[in-house]
């Protein structure tokens, strides 16, 4: 005699199959999100602006924005760091700049190039998603409207996200580690003349998930990062026919192994202005993420929409 069990395990199957399938689908998207990282574009190249359409002169200070990401700046005092420590003598410092909550990269960058906070930009994400978009004005929005040559320059591939979509990006690119990107930024100022650049630091934060914020080997992206910056600086003063400008700053501090919330030891972030006609030994108080878009368009000689909650600090 046939078991009537036996006639329904077909179904049982297939929908064990089905839920199977739809919580790895669920894994994939939302617990391991990287799995689409292989999918963001490496390098963007589009056609430089009209020079005869640039609103500023290509002798005019080169505006260099760069993130070191996960940046505490209470280890700053007790790590060696003679790059930084000449910056913020020689220039202009906040002494309790905060980012954005949530404190993670995507959405304080968006905040950092957008001039408004995550309520208004919508970027809560910190993956790479092909399904996502960044529709919002930025520092890029900017430089396509005065016709300005500005690059972007990242650490990581999720960084696609604010260039794809962004037609005032003249040129992207990824580098897996940091002197990568710090050589893909200096062939473009070389080559461009450009009149903006961002570079994104990726070490400090990529070591501070691995052994902790404030460990000996997220000590060491620190200085290492501090080395490649002198350097940094060092080519640009032996080649570089114009004054610039240097805006250092962060996304986020963190603690343990982590960061996002609101505790200051995650929200508490350097920010150093230094470069041509920026004075020395002035503090600032009460600056924002927000400010630091605000205050390169401003640099670039161009007025702060009137929506942005970013305000100029220079």
């Amino acid at each position: 005699m046939t078991d009537p069990s036996a006639r329904h395990q077909p179904l049982r199957v297939l929908r064990w199959l089905l839920r199977t399938g739809v919580a790895v689908v669920v894994v994939l998207v939302l617990g391991w999100a990287p799995i689409f990282d292989w999918m963001a574009p490496g390098g963007i190249d589009r056609t430089p602006p009209d020079p005869t359409e640039r609103t500023r002169s290509p002798t005019e200070p080169l505006v260099v924005l760069i993130s070191i990401d996960g940046l505490a700046p209470r280890f700053l005092a007790t790590t060696p760091t003679p790059t930084l420590d000449r910056l913020a003598s020689g220039g202009t410092v906040a002494t309790d700049a905060r980012t954005v909550v949530p404190s993670i990269t995507m959405t304080s960058h968006a905040s950092m190039i957008s001039g408004v906070p995550p309520a208004v930009h919508h970027v809560y994400f910190n993956r790479y998603q092909p399904w996502s978009l960044i529709e919002f004005p930025t520092i890029y929005t900017e430089c396509k409207r005065a016709h300005l040559r500005c690059g972007l320059f990242a650490g990581k591939r999720k960084f696609a996200h604010f260039a794809e979509n962004e037609p005032g990006v003249e040129s992207y690119r990824w580098g897996p580690d940091a002197h990568s990107v710090i050589e893909q930024s200096l062939d473009y100022i070389r080559t461009a003349s450009p009149d903006f650049a961002m570079l994104h630091l990726a070490e400090v934060d990529l070591s501070g998930h691995d052994d902790g914020w404030g460990s000996e080997s997220q000590r060491d992206s620190i200085r290492m990062i501090d080395s490649l910056l002198g350097s940094f600086i060092d080519e640009l003063n032996d080649w570089l026919e114009r004054p610039y400008v240097l805006i250092v700053t962060s996304d986020h501090g963190g603690h343990d192994q982590g960061h996002g919330t609101d505790h200051p030891e995650d929200t508490a972030i350097p920010w150093i202005a230094w470069g041509h006609g920026i004075e020395a030994g002035r503090h600032l108080e009460g600056v924002r993420t927000e400010d630091t878009a605000a205050t390169v368009v401003s640099l670039l000689g161009s007025k702060v929409p009137s929506d942005w909650t970013g305000r100029p600090r220079l």
